[in-house]
């Protein structure tokens, strides 16, 4: 395996952040939808709309292999995380974790408190238990997405 770097997405990285995410959303997440979800998801990560949240001053990293993008992690207003994938191929590797890692430095850098949160899907929902997130709700359902709201609050 190649070296694993975390960068900065540019608008170039949209169309191939895009892919990556809703070739993984179709393949893992199929159980976290309801009737509806699942094209309501792919609507909101299709290349305009990935475009647009960069745009928009949406913080983007991927996580590079060569020249190839494995996976993304995007925070909106440096404390609301999503759109954390690694494609399948790639998981179970630590790159989600770097990528965590790498955007919550550079959340703090541009003025995080020390508070984060998410909506997770049940399939993460481990993954984000191991690194300090805490559920603060049951588990909700919009416009066909299950997902569990989750907080991580840096420790003094």
């Amino acid at each position: 395996m190649a070296s694993i770097t975390i960068r900065q997405a540019v608008i170039a990285d949209s169309k191939t952040i895009s892919d990556l995410i809703a070739r993984n959303a179709q393949s893992l997440l199929l159980d976290e939808f309801e009737e509806g979800g699942l094209g309501f998801f792919l609507k909101t990560v299709e290349h305009r709309a990935i475009r647009d949240y960069m745009e928009q001053g949406f913080s983007y990293l991927v996580a590079q292999e060569g020249s190839d993008i494995v996976g993304v992690i995007a925070m909106k207003d440096h404390s609301h995380m999503f759109h954390l994938f690694v494609d399948e191929q790639h998981q179970h590797k630590g790159i989600a974790k770097k990528l965590w890692h790498a955007i919550y430095e550079h959340s703090l850098k541009q003025g995080n408190r020390g508070k984060f949160t998410l909506n997770s899907t049940s399939y993460a929902l481990p993954v984000y238990e191991r690194w300090g997130f805490s559920s603060i709700d049951e588990q909700q359902c919009r416009h066909g997405i299950k997902y569990t709201p989750m907080e991580f609050v840096v420790e003094n």
